[in-house]
């Protein structure tokens, strides 16, 4: 706690939620059932926002001992991150994504602006709660890197599996496993270039995950 409550550690936590809040509001703008309530959950994602990055700047680089954003560009990293994100997007794209659409249709992109503003809450908000925050987490907990990262892929799985329980339609047993595999290897590759190039290389690698849905959109057109 006493790394939580220094000035820096906090200082950079609020700039860092602020900026993910204002990139994530324009997909809780779209959400047309709650208008009433975007203000307040914006102000809820600020607040949560502000508690995860807390978790990452103070626990991080003392705990995880890698740095939090990796400007250092180490272009063989990069690259192999790139041909990865492509690959799995590929994949995703033709294996995954029919099945997905038919189980979570409203996670999926019908037009430009509502590809953008996906794309946006995806890229600044999800990484932050599925790798960065829950690592950092783990590893203030366990003092262990190898176990930081098992139990973050774990963490992983189970939002995963609650998004899937909560759907309007169960996907076949078959398809839930294939996914929890998936999300598995999503899950270990994530930390791995988190660990090795910092958030930016993984915002880089969802990022090009997104690339997927434009060409759906951009086929429609």
């Amino acid at each position: 706690m006493r790394l939580l409550a220094q000035p820096k550690v906090l200082t950079r936590a609020g700039a860092a939620a602020l900026i993910t809040a204002l990139v994530c509001y324009p997909r809780l703008a779209m959400w047309s059932e709650r208008l009433h309530a975007v203000s307040f959950l914006w102000l809820m994602l600020l607040w949560a926002g502000f508690v995860l990055w807390a978790f990452v700047f103070a626990w991080q680089s003392e705990y995880g001992h890698r740095p939090v954003m990796g400007f250092k560009v180490q272009g063989r990293l990069w690259m192999a991150a790139t041909l990865c994100g492509l690959a799995w997007a590929v994949m995703l794209h033709f294996l995954i994504d029919p099945q997905l659409r038919a189980v979570t249709p409203k996670e999926f992109p019908t037009d430009w602006k509502s590809w953008l503003a996906m794309s946006l809450f995806s890229v600044g908000f999800d990484p932050l709660f599925l790798c960065f925050a829950p690592f950092a987490f783990f590893a203030r907990l366990s003092h262990r890197q190898e176990a930081s990262v098992a139990l973050t892929v774990l963490f992983g799985v189970m939002v995963f599996y609650r998004r899937l329980y909560y759907a309007p339609i169960l996907p076949p047993a078959l398809f839930i496993v294939e996914m929890m595999l998936l999300r598995v290897a999503a899950g270990f590759l994530s930390v791995y270039f988190y660990l090795k190039g910092g958030a930016l290389l993984v915002w880089w690698v969802a990022f090009i995950l997104q690339l997927r849905h434009l060409v759906d959109v951009l086929a429609k057109q």
